[in-house]
């Protein structure tokens, strides 16, 4: 599905970091909290190479594209996602692009 199968942890778009949700949507693609990477990871269905969706790889901040250990997502019928941005103490809503 995402990850490594030997457990290894990575901010490549193959690999994860402390990942502590998911979300899929209609179409089966797989959305990850990737926590300590500071970033939402898209999935598409059958794929292995994810795309960051919100935040950037690595990068921590309070800026409206930035999050801070995000620990929890889930998408509304439209596909907005809402993100538990628990370092930044709030909800980010990215709409759908």
């Amino acid at each position: 599905m995402a990850g490594t199968p030997n457990g290894q942890s990575g901010s490549i778009s193959t690999m994860l970091n402390f990942p502590t949700d998911f979300a899929f949507d209609s179409s089966g693609n797989l959305y990850v909290a990737d926590t300590n990477n500071d970033r939402v990871q898209l999935f598409l269905s059958g794929k292995l190479n994810g795309t960051t969706i919100a935040g950037l790889t690595s990068q921590s901040g309070s800026t409206a594209v930035l999050l801070n250990v995000p620990r929890s997502i889930t998408l509304d019928s439209a596909l907005n996602l809402y993100v538990v941005d628990s370092g930044n103490s709030r909800i980010q809503k990215f709409q759908r692009a």
